[in-house]
């Protein structure tokens, strides 16, 4: 999940509409927002509020946004949401900045705007309590909100992101515990463990929950279609590992997506099955490079989500990739696109507006997807 992003920005530039001469584009950082004609000059001070941020009753009447917002029944905020206005895209809305905020200011504490947080639709499974090692997987940001964050001088990967529901497995350290189940994979020759083990224990969850293995309802899916070769990359990585270099193995977590048949309303063909792909994996809570998740897919065969491309991009040749169908299928739209350094994990950060480090690594939306019915960037 991205975070949310309300504060004052400047407006950057002021482009014509393309199809109305009484509506202009206001450019700010990676999105574009429709206005009325003179409504803003380059160089204005604003606040932008963006898709998916929930605006409290309020301010959407003092803004005189209201009728243009998604309501529930009985709502006190209303959501905002990506709109066509005459054949371009429009990413939210921008407000005069009347509390005189100093730029990169935090402003949704001061508006009551929240994050718009999608239903969890498949709750199956028994719910166990966490372990302190079942790292949650790491907030992907929209790079339209940080699209000078990127090298993009380096070689990047550019893969499809999909539609389904955030899955974590893995295996992670304890003791106590007799094995009871040993597996090998025959064609590398390689001993994995099972379900149990004397020194980790098999994890199961969402994005935000750990489950039972045994009772775990879908999220026991990559399990199931991929347990030995999870179980593969597991042991590899545990014998490259070096315990006087880098101290005990602690763990080993895949992060991937479930998708298909009653997962979500984009199917990817997969219409009475589901499928399942990773996208991330982490050992002692350190993410590999994505050339070595290649590497993993060639030789132990575990699926990873699609990649669209590799190359040196500037951002609009990015946005651009994130439009388009889906390459798992040909009868609907693509999600989005996450992109990453191919070579090697990168960090951002420590700035005035970032003070902590953070993973290189970004999403872009498709603008299809913005603006389907139920379409957002949570999912």
């Amino acid at each position: 999940m991205s975070e949310l992003v309300v504060q004052p920005v400047v407006v950057e530039a002021i482009k014509p509409h393309p199809n109305a001469d009484k509506l202009e584009l206001a450019v700010v950082g990676g999105w574009e927002i429709v206005t009325g004609k003179g409504n803003y000059v380059e160089g204005d001070v604003v606040v932008h509020i963006q898709p998916d941020a929930m605006v409290p009753q309020e301010w959407a009447d003092t803004w005189d946004v209201t009728k243009y917002l998604s309501w529930k029944k009985n709502a006190t905020s209303g959501r905002v949401r990506a709109a066509r206005l005459r054949s371009v895209t429009s990413y939210g809305f921008l407000v005069p900045n009347e509390s005189g905020a100093s730029l990169g200011t935090d402003l949704a504490e001061h508006y009551g705007i929240t994050k718009y947080d999608p239903p969890q639709t498949l709750g199956a499974g028994q719910m166990r309590k966490e372990h302190p090692l079942f790292q949650r997987y790491t907030d992907i940001q929209n790079l339209r909100n940080f699209k000078d964050k990127l090298a993009y001088g380096e070689p990047l990967v550019v893969t499809e992101k999909l539609h389904g529901t955030n899955s974590r497995v893995g295996w992670v350290r304890r003791v106590g515990i007799e094995p009871v189940e040993e597996g090998r994979d025959s064609e590398h020759g390689i001993h994995y463990r099972g379900w149990r083990d004397a020194n980790y224990e098999f994890v199961v969850g969402t994005h935000r929950t750990q489950r039972d293995p045994e009772e775990c309802g879908i999220y026991g899916l990559p399990a199931q279609l991929h347990f030995d070769a999870l179980g593969s990359v597991f042991a590899w990585l545990e014998s490259v590992w070096d315990e006087d270099e880098d101290g005990p193995l602690h763990s080993v977590l895949f992060f991937g997506e479930i998708y298909g048949a009653g997962v979500q309303d984009l199917h990817y063909g997969a219409k009475q099955e589901k499928g399942y792909r990773v996208f991330d994996i982490s050992v002692n809570g350190q993410y590999l490079p994505w050339s070595t998740l290649e590497y993993i897919q060639e030789t132990f065969g575990l699926p990873l989500v699609p990649v669209l491309t590799r190359g040196v991009f500037d951002f609009e040749q990015l946005v651009e990739e994130a439009q388009g169908d889906t390459t798992l299928d040909d009868e609907h739209i693509r999600e989005g696109v996450v992109v990453r350094p191919w070579h090697q994990e990168l960090t951002w950060g420590k700035g005035t507006r970032d003070p902590n480090p953070k993973r290189m690594i970004f999403k872009l939306i498709s603008d299809a997807y913005l603006l389907r019915k139920g379409g957002s960037e949570m999912h």
